[in-house]
């Protein structure tokens, strides 16, 4: 009787014994792009060294325009054994591959009293640095030498901290109908509907499938380290755990609730802060006079920003819902909702001394996230949308005039992801046919945290069996004013279309415009133009 039990019990978890079939397959893919724009708003602060100062007129200014191409390779194995039930797969690919020339660094150091100059710095080597002064490597205007780059950084750099692996995970199914999987490696991971996450992940999870034993329910838990770049010590590793339960009650149908906790160690919680730091230095700086004590004082706090590393420790928490829904024929409505909270423990700023600078300390965190989608079939080829997004802002606790990096307490409202990839539209967000295959890192929605509120309309039309014609637009706010004053992002509108004229081939085109509104310093219209062809393999 008790091995006729056991038996039983072996048989509910593992399952009956399926065939054996052993198969891998190859896949390869290339990307190749064509793009320009015009009048994006530029976030970079760049020192000149023969005026000795800062160049601010274009930040968050629409202006300049860029033309180049840019390439992605990626090829793939993935093999199946067991029946189907042990599956792995490895994918490399060479990130976005273009030539460009990236700012050149200059060493910046702080000048004798005697010699201050319009801001109280200069070049290191010019014969007027201060004795032990710091040296701060800045983005000068001159250009480096051009080169190739992968995802923004030089493809060294890329190699060096990826190996160009995107995905290499192994993962077995068992159980009555294999409704439990264990998959361990490294993969693209998507939270909250990438709003908080998605993005490739080095980690562990379960998935237990109870719909293949009756309930119409998924249960799902992992660890990852989110980052594409491994790792060089254990004290880089920001761990993040997610927990997830689903409602499945038909094939396309879900609704989700999860969990999510991440340990910051990596920095994240610097960058944003140091985006934050340096807009506020650089609204201080601009209407102050040349060489003026106040004017000086400044520019070294924006040099020491720019030039020094942030570090951070911080503890951020989500909870949150997802779905979609067929509540009536051709029509679903496609949701997304998360609160954050957590705590910055300290962000630090480096200085030539060991003690550094600790920009924020016992800094609560608390922000919100609606998204709400209704699409409508418009007979068989035509679907219609219409949707609204709200990503709250925030702006940091506000320093005494004169001392920018005096320790920050109180609150940040802002809604923050871990490495959010968002395609509302394609300017504003991302998306379209020009995908940013970069290394994202925890990041405050909108422009330097100040939040989205976005209604939008979208159409996609397939005008034939083997051509698409998209178009969407949004109104766009900031959640909180800007450095202008303004919370008006502007108004997008964008145009794609794609014609697959066989299973193996994609052509693509995508323009589109963005009119600013008062939240930049300037209203000229912002344009983006891709031609785009994608060849893979059958």
């Amino acid at each position: 009787m008790a091995r006729r039990t056991l038996a039983l019990l072996a048989l509910a978890l593992l399952g009956p014994a399926r065939p054996r079939a052993d198969e891998v397959t190859g896949r390869a893919s290339l990307h190749l792009l064509y793009t320009g724009t015009r009048n994006l708003p530029g976030e970079e602060v760049l020192f000149d060294r023969t005026a000795k100062t800062f160049l601010l007129e274009d930040y968050l200014v629409p202006a300049g325009e860029q033309h180049y191409g840019s390439m992605l390779a990626s090829v793939g194995l993935d093999g199946r054994h067991l029946g189907g039930d042990l599956r792995w797969s490895v994918t490399v690919d060479t990130g976005e591959l273009r030539r460009q020339a990236l700012p050149a660094l200059a060493p910046v150091c702080l000048t004798q009293l005697l010699r201050p100059g319009p801001t109280g710095l200069d070049v290191s080597g010019s014969g007027s640095c201060r004795v032990g002064s710091p040296i701060f490597q800045l983005p000068e205007t001159v250009n480096g030498s051009p080169q190739v780059t992968s995802n923004g950084r030089a493809f060294s750099e890329e190699l060096e901290k990826t190996l160009l692996v995107r995905e290499a995970y192994v993962a077995w199914s068992f159980g009555r109908a294999a409704f439990a999987t264990v998959r361990a490696g490294r993969k693209r991971t998507v939270v909250a509907d990438g709003y908080v996450y998605d993005d490739y992940a080095t980690g562990l999870e379960a998935v237990a499938d109870l719909g293949a034993l009756g309930p119409p329910f998924e249960l799902a838990a992992g660890v990852y380290d989110p980052s594409r770049d491994f790792p060089s010590s254990g004290s880089e590793v920001s761990p993040m755990v997610v927990v997830r339960a689903s409602w499945i009650p038909t094939l396309f149908e879900h609704a989700d609730l999860f969990a999510a906790y991440l340990r910051d160690r990596g920095g994240g919680m610097g960058e944003v802060l140091q985006g934050a730091v340096v807009e506020r230095l650089v609204a201080a700086l601009d209407p102050l006079a040349q060489s003026t004590p106040a004017y000086r004082t400044t520019a070294r706090s924006l040099a020491r920003a720019l030039g020094l590393p942030f570090t951070s420790d911080a503890v951020l928490g989500w909870l949150g819902t997802s779905g979609s829904l067929t509540p009536w024929r051709g029509e679903r409505i496609l949701w997304t909702g998360a609160l954050l909270g957590g705590r910055v423990n300290r962000v630090d700023l480096a200085t030539a001394s060991d003690a550094g600078v600790t920009l924020a300390e016992d800094l609560s965190l608390s922000g919100k996230l609606a998204s709400l989608r209704l699409e409508s079939d418009l007979g068989s080829r035509v679907v219609a949308g219409a949707w609204f997004l709200w990503i709250s802002g925030g702006g940091f606790p506000s320093n005494p005039a004169g001392k920018p990096f005096q320790t920050l307490h109180g609150s940040y409202g802002a809604f923050l992801g871990v490495s959010p990839y968002l395609t509302a539209t394609n300017l504003f967000f991302g998306g379209g046919l020009s995908e940013t295959y970069a290394t994202r890192q925890v990041t405050a929605e909108g422009v330097n945290g100040r939040g989205v509120l976005a209604p939008g309309l979208s159409l996609d039309v397939r005008a034939a069996e083997d051509l698409t014609v998209s178009a969407k637009g949004a109104y766009l706010r900031a959640d909180v004013p800007g450095p202008f004053g303004g919370r008006t992002y502007g108004t997008e509108v964008d145009l794609d279309l794609t014609w697959s004229p066989a299973d193996w081939i994609t052509v693509g085109g995508e323009l589109d415009a963005l009119w600013p509104g008062d939240f930049f310093g300037g209203q000229s219209t912002v344009y983006k133009g891709v031609l785009a062809l994608d060849l893979r393999t059958p």
